[in-house]
Order: structure tokens, then C-alpha cells, then sequence
């Protein structure tokens, strides 16, 4: 069973990807990488609640899965983390650079990127989600 505080975290990160996808085709493609790391950040928190009942109060992606892998033992997150760890790393760096840093100029290509590994990310917390529901 999922606690209210997970489901509303999930819920966010729902809500977060579509304002990522409905930005891409805008052209507000820095405000998609923000909304891209948030809606992961926020997804995998929720999942963290979910499984462990509490997450680290960090942006990093690869800390928060950390902690879930540190608290269930669940070893699929290692390789995840193995095999996206740049990915993982570029994600999380979105949630302060595409706000702060101004010499950075983002295109349609960088957007659709930090979509598709926030999809990545969301879709893998699910199945750690889903497998002990």
C-alpha cells in the first residue's frame, strides 16, 4: 500500500513530465530539462516513501536511488544506476543549471533528451514500485 505523502509525490511527478512534454512544444526547452530532473526527482521520492518510508533530501538522482537500494537490498537498482549513471548525473545537474547557469543555450535535441531519461527513470521507479504492491 502506498502512503498519501508517496502518492502525492507520484502524482507531482506526473504532473510535472506532462508540463516537460506541453513546454517541449512551446520551445521552452531549459524549462524542460527543470521540469524533466523535478518530475524524476520528485517520482523516485515518492518511491522512496513507498518502499522505505523516507528519502534523502538531496537532488541527485543516483543518492536517492542509493538510499532505496540501501534500505530493500534490491539489486536491479545497481545496474540501473551502472548503466545510466552519466545520464543519471546530467538529469540531476538540470535542476540547478537550466535555472542558474545563463551561458548554456538548450535546443529541441537537449529537451527531448532529458524527457526521454526522465521517462527512463519514472518508468524503472514504477517497476520497483510495482513489485511489492
Amino acid at each position: 500500500m502506498v502512503s498519501s505523502e508517496a502518492n502525492e509525490l507520484i502524482t507531482k511527478a506526473k504532473r510535472y513530465l506532462e508540463l516537460a512534454k506541453i513546454s517541449l512544444e512551446k520551445g521552452y526547452y531549459c524549462e524542460v530539462c527543470f521540469l524533466s530532473s523535478l518530475a524524476s526527482e520528485l517520482y523516485l521520492k515518492g518511491v522512496s516513501i513507498a518502499l522505505t518510508g523516507s528519502f534523502p533530501t538531496v537532488h541527485d538522482l543516483r543518492i536517492i536511488l542509493n538510499h532505496i537500494r540501501t534500505v530493500t537490498n534490491d539489486e536491479r537498482i545497481d545496474r540501473f544506476v551502472r548503466e545510466n549513471r552519466s545520464k543519471l548525473k546530467s538529469l540531476s545537474d538540470e535542476y540547478l543549471v537550466s535555472r542558474y547557469n545563463m551561458s548554456i543555450s538548450y535546443g529541441r535535441d537537449d529537451a527531448e533528451e532529458c524527457i526521454n531519461v526522465a521517462i527512463e527513470v519514472i518508468n524503472f521507479a514504477e517497476g520497483l514500485l510495482h513489485k511489492v504492491s
